[in-house]
């Protein structure tokens, strides 16, 4: 997982990825590997991304389900 900054906002994307290989059946069948968590956060006017896994990263964020796939998500967690 990639250190990620304390004192900048975040923001979650879970993404699918494919791999490149031509006899990846995954990706020729398929949206490709995944889904995975990115965070991404702006250092300066660079857009920087850092890998963090399958499983969700924080109690603010809600696990995978088919809506989320391009949602994005705030690294505070919201109360309703």
């Amino acid at each position: 997982m990639a250190q990620l900054p304390t004192d900048q906002h975040i923001t979650y994307q879970l993404q699918f990825r494919k791999c490149g290989k031509p006899s990846c059946s995954t990706c020729r069948d398929s949206k490709g590997h995944g889904p995975y968590w990115y965070a991404y956060w702006r250092e300066g006017s660079r857009l920087r991304s850092g890998y963090i896994g399958k499983t969700p990263p924080g109690q603010g964020v809600p696990a995978h389900d088919e809506t989320m796939q391009t949602s994005q998500r705030s690294a505070s967690p919201t109360r309703r």
